[in-house]
């Protein structure tokens, strides 16, 4: 089903572009040299939303969610830009109560101090890629590829409740994933310097191992134990956000 959806956004933003394209050639539009001949760059933010598919769905019962940015500078005149990208998926967390060790006292017993360990569990991309722009008025569709690599890490820090203490910080996992991919979006201007954007893109991964959240146990020191998933990493990205133009 989702991908049936694919279609109707390509014709989408095929009718776009045969529209910008009839306003270029219009006699009244062919002076404004921000139409005809410069090109910008951008900045575009987000929210992310990692959609598993095949084995990574079937083994992965979530859907990551996040944030991401992408700059864009364009190849002089030319309707190609480079494309560099960043997100951040939360895979979500939990949190305990624990007992933090602190030493002996002077008649050999042991004491602790109260706290609580966070342990989350995240994914980070970073891409880059080639951007095809064929418009750089009101309305820019756009098409890319874009080659990348993500890294699955899962983080934990102990707290302790006395305010005073440092808190403990480990990464009991990580692991990268390389991966390839094509995407889709569509700029809209609502002011010279601002655009909404929409933005799909088909990404192909590699093997990673990442920690299953339904594994994780905690005991009431703070030591973790959990079981480790090893998939694929194909997935859908679908991001909504603003792009600055500069």
């Amino acid at each position: 089903m989702k991908k049936v959806l694919i279609l109707p956004l390509l014709l989408l933003l095929s009718l776009l572009s045969f529209s910008q394209q009839n306003n270029r050639n219009n006699p009244n539009n062919r002076n404004n040299p921000r139409l005809v001949q410069q090109r910008f760059p951008s900045l575009s933010v987000g929210i992310m939303v990692m959609d598993p598919q095949g084995t990574f769905d079937v083994l992965y019962p979530g859907t990551p969610a996040g944030l991401g940015a992408q700059v864009a500078f364009p190849l002089g005149r030319m309707p190609i830009d480079l494309v560099g990208g960043f997100a951040w998926y939360s895979r979500g967390g939990t949190t305990e109560e624990v007992d933090i060790y602190e030493g002996e006292d002077a008649d050999g017993n042991e004491f602790f101090t109260e706290g609580e360990i966070d342990v989350n569990s995240n994914i980070y991309s970073y891409d880059i890629g080639a951007r095809f722009r064929p418009f750089d008025g009101v309305i820019q569709p756009y098409g890319e590829v874009i080659l990348g690599f993500q890294n699955y890490t899962t983080k934990s820090t102990i707290s302790a409740n006395d305010g005073f203490s440092e808190d403990i910080v480990d990464h009991p996992h990580r692991d990268f994933s390389m991966y390839y991919g094509w995407g889709a979006g569509l700029k809209v201007k609502i002011t010279p310097s601002l655009a909404i954007e929409g933005r799909f893109a088909n990404i192909q991964g590699s093997q990673v191992k990442f920690v299953d959240r339904e594994s994780i146990q905690i005991d009431s020191e703070g030591f973790i134990e959990f079981e480790e998933i090893n998939s694929t990493t194909d997935h859908f990205v679908f991001q909504a956000g603003i792009s600055l133009l500069f």
